[in-house]
């Protein structure tokens, strides 16, 4: 049996699939390995990935990661997955490979990604051939939803929102002015606090400054990401992640704005991966 894993901000989406069918469906902590320690992690593992997983002989795991890209990156994950599965082959590529296998299968196209954090790469059916480099959401993440929820907060604490909207983002938080301050400054992984924000604006959509704060975040995408691959205007292009399902509507405006075109739109990159492998086999040629 093999074993898929795909690994967000917030959650790693594991899967077991027999070459026929899904067997077993498990939700662990998210991981990235440029934000957070591995002691957590591993133990989460331990727990709950290794209880679930009894009964099973695994003998290949596909782990595709946010943060998984540099060599010592990759070596993290791949020494805390040797430890649980030893005699398994364990292969970890970035969240951004699995989200083009995903998106695009064997075809060329543009494949994005729009959750709590955003990415792109320019796909030629086997491997990434260009991506406009993720810089993190302190400097980049256009898009995404930490990156929109910087948007809110920052017209909001400068008095430049809609003031009925900073009343309710005020109230929404339980914070005042000096209250968001310290949550942003003195508490940790302020990403997640960003992209919390999404529900906020996801529900007061009826307020034109809440849908040209979404739209503002996807027009960066777009300038900053989708513009630098040539031919993004004829390539089908796709993007998977929770703000591009739930912001859809705003998306395909504003894509349709520039004349281009989104062939295809998923929440969950697992969506992809699970029919692309019972699809295509699981041997070393498809990775």
């Amino acid at each position: 049996m093999i074993l898929i894993a795909d690994s967000g901000a917030t959650k790693t989406h594991w899967v077991l699939i027999d070459g026929k069918s899904v067997v077993e469906e498990i939700y662990t902590p998210g991981f990235n390995p440029y934000y957070y320690g591995t002691d957590d992690f591993e133990q989460a593992l331990s727990e709950i990935l290794s209880e679930e997983m009894k009964g099973h002989t695994v003998s290949h795991v596909f782990f595709y990661g946010s943060g998984v890209s540099s060599k010592a990156n990759k070596r993290i994950v791949e020494n805390i997955l040797t430890v649980l599965f030893p005699d398994a082959v364990i292969e970890t590529y970035h969240d951004l490979h699995g989200a083009a296998i995903a998106l695009l299968g064997d075809k060329e196209g543009i494949a994005c990604i729009l959750g709590t954090g955003s990415n792109s790469c320019l796909w030629d059916g086997r491997k990434i051939v260009a991506n406009v480099p993720s810089i993190g959401y302190l400097l980049g993440d256009e898009g995404s939803g930490t990156y929109i929820g910087k948007l809110l907060v920052r017209d909001v604490l400068l008095g430049e929102a809609d003031k009925e909207v900073s009343g309710m983002f005020y109230a929404y938080n339980k914070l005042d002015f000096s209250g968001t301050l310290d949550h942003i400054y003195k508490e940790t992984n302020p990403n997640l606090f960003f992209s919390k924000q999404t529900r906020f604006l996801k529900a007061n959509l009826s307020n034109p400054y809440c849908r040209q704060v979404v739209r503002h975040a996807f027009e960066d995408f777009i300038k900053v990401q989708l513009s630098k691959y040539p031919g993004f205007d004829l390539l089908p292009v796709c993007f998977v992640g929770s703000i591009a399902v739930n912001f859809k509507e705003i998306l395909l405006e504003v894509l349709s704005q520039h004349g281009i075109k989104a062939s295809k739109i998923i929440k969950e990159p697992m969506e992809g991966l699970i029919e692309y492998y019972l699809g295509k086999g699981w041997n070393s040629d498809f990775k």
